[in-house]
């Protein structure tokens, strides 16, 4: 009779020590060293790609010379007064089909280059003396998909690396896997994944540390999860199992 009870016992005293087990403590950069500067790589331009979308405005000190380079999209109401702001996408060839200058190719190139290209042409055409252009791009967003969730978040600004993502995020960072995240990158019509480690400082040199433009981010879950129906067990059942095993093991020891 003793013998069974020890038997039935082992496999509860496992099931009782999975449920109270608690995961180990996350620690990011762990060899990070105090005191010892390291230069800073900073953050690269954004360089265009197909199917991207920027805007362009042109100024100058005549608003009538900018307007016809301002025909296309909608108004909106500036500290200036109303001004057209205009949207292009990037097309298959890499190319946006700009007012009055007509195919520019754009793939590949900083904003600022699209800039300086867009002034420099309207000026050597005899547009505009000294024109302002102004560009940016419409759809800098990064895909989340694992275990901080599932979600496409929009970025604000010309840049965002993979520590200020991680601050962004509110999925459960006690069962992430961050020593092991992928970030998965398009460019010229190639798909590459990268392995990333939050736990080390060479995150700071890794090629996706600076995130682009539709980059997808996977966090892999850490050890074996639980179903939802594991959870309700062990929510549910495991106080149960903890006073069928007490009463077991007092009858074990009355027995001997």
């Amino acid at each position: 009779m003793v013998r069974k009870l020890k038997l039935f016992l082992l496999p509860v005293a496992g099931v009782l020590l999975a449920a109270c087990s608690t995961p180990g403590k996350i620690s990011y950069l762990r060899d990070l060293e105090y005191n010892v500067p390291e230069a800073a790589r900073p953050a690269p331009e954004l360089r265009l790609k197909v199917e991207d979308r920027i805007s362009i405005q042109v100024f100058c000190d005549q608003p009538e010379l900018a307007a016809p380079f301002n025909a296309v999209g909608v108004q909106i109401e500036s500290e200036g007064g109303t001004m057209l702001s205009s949207t292009y996408g990037v097309d298959t060839r890499g190319n946006i089909d700009f007012p009055i200058l007509g195919e520019l190719h754009v793939e590949g190139k900083t904003l600022n280059e699209v800039q300086k290209e867009i002034a420099a042409d309207i000026t050597a055409r005899g547009y505009i003396r000294n024109p302002v252009v102004k560009a940016e791009l419409e759809n800098f967003t990064v895909v989340v998909i694992g275990q901080m969730g599932q979600k496409i978040l929009p970025v604000e600004g010309s840049s965002l690396n993979l520590i200020q993502l991680l601050a962004q995020l509110s999925g459960d960072l006690e069962t992430a896997k961050i020593p092991d995240v992928t970030v998965i990158r398009t460019e010229n019509g190639l798909r590459e994944a990268y392995q990333v480690n939050f736990q080390t400082k060479d995150l700071y040199n890794s090629p996706v540390f600076y995130l682009q433009q539709n980059d997808v981010i996977y966090v892999k879950p850490r050890g074996l999860q639980l179903s939802s129906g594991g959870d309700v067990f062990l929510k549910f059942f495991t106080p149960a199992i903890a006073s069928v095993s007490s009463i077991l093991y007092i009858v074990a020891l009355m027995s001997r």
